[in-house]
């Protein structure tokens, strides 16, 4: 017999914030992309390296997370801490601000939820 645990309120609540927040935040970085000329020929290397962790890499985790949450937030999350290493190897300190966080920010939310319902199911399967 296959019994399925309900979400918790906090995990459905947390699982469309994650989905909304991956939406408007896609939204913001592709305007910022697409809105700012960028030339490539005067990237650095550190530069470039940090632009495949952040946006592509948080990117492609929140693309991830509305499928498969655990994966997905893990990827955001490991992508971001990679950008800050990067530009902190770089420049010796970290980049300014909370907005790189924000916008990643759905993807620990895709994370909690994936992680809470393997631990749902797991809790089932030793019952």
């Amino acid at each position: 017999m296959n019994r399925r645990q309900k979400p918790t309120k906090l995990v459905l609540i947390l699982r469309w914030a994650a989905r909304l927040g991956s939406l408007i935040s896609l939204a913001f970085m592709l305007l910022i992309f697409f809105g700012e000329e960028m030339k490539v020929s005067q990237l650095t290397a550190a530069e470039i390296l940090g632009l495949l962790f952040f946006p592509v890499g948080v990117t492609v985790g929140m693309l991830l997370g509305w499928r498969w949450e655990t994966f997905g937030g893990a990827v955001t999350i490991v992508s971001l801490l990679a950008f800050y290493k990067v530009m902190y190897a770089a420049s010796g300190r970290f980049p300014e601000g909370v907005w790189f966080g924000l916008f990643a920010l759905p993807g620990l939310f895709f994370l909690y939820c994936g992680l809470h319902s393997q631990q749902a199911t797991r809790t089932i399967r030793m019952v």
